[in-house]
């Protein structure tokens, strides 16, 4: 879906992930309250104007999700995706990711994530609320997808139930390939990457749905 992507949109993708990326390690290494957003900016070789263009405060740079991190290209390429219903699991669980990871290919990520937030579990709540308000977002746009599927239901209600239903169906693949990361961190070499590892969770997700 990423290949949907314009080379603008790509653009501030990367550039808001370097900034949350600069906001973990500057927390990491000078803690939370010696972290100055000119230090963060600075170091992806931006101005502090252009760190506001992407985060309010240091905080959301480090809590990192919001919903500009859905591009409308790949929005646009997966609710109106020719692909039929039988597509619909693997289609979805591609957009998830893409709006939950927010392109990050960094297999340290994680890890470096986890460390934070044991050092500072008040930032916890806060990328909680995020994540849900992000989720919501993408059930929303679920919704358009099962629309344009031409798929019936009984009510407002019943087809919002299923959509988020089904984005939180389709996190799996995600959480198990952040899973495998966690257990052998060493596998994204032998691997070859993350993207390969996402590749395998989601093959083995879509096989136990055909086995259901």
């Amino acid at each position: 879906m990423a290949d949907n992507e314009s080379l603008r949109s790509k653009k501030a993708r990367l550039t808001r992930h370097a900034l949350h990326e600069a906001a973990i390690t500057r927390v990491l290494d000078d803690g939370l309250e010696c972290a100055t957003v000119a230090n963060i900016a600075a170091d992806v070789g931006v101005s502090t104007r252009t760190f506001f263009n992407y985060y309010a405060t240091k905080e959301d740079a480090i809590v990192g999700l919001d919903e500009s991190n859905i591009d409308e290209h790949v929005v646009d390429a997966y609710v109106h995706s020719e692909s039929g219903i039988e597509d619909l699991a693997e289609d979805t669980s591609r957009f998830v990711r893409e709006a939950l990871l927010m392109g990050s290919v960094d297999p340290d990520m994680p890890a470096r994530r986890r460390k934070l937030f044991a050092r500072y579990p008040e930032l916890v709540s806060k990328r909680f609320d995020r994540a849900e308000a992000l989720e919501e977002l993408v059930a929303e746009h679920v919704v358009a997808r099962l629309r344009f599927l031409g798929q019936e239901f009984s009510s407002e209600e019943s087809v919002w139930r299923s959509a988020r239903m089904l984005t939180q169906l389709c996190r799996v693949p995600l959480n198990h390939a952040g899973q495998t990361l966690k257990r052998s961190p060493g596998v994204v070499v032998e691997k070859g990457g993350t993207k390969e590892i996402y590749e395998e969770s989601l093959g083995l997700f879509l096989k136990v749905l055909n086995r259901l």
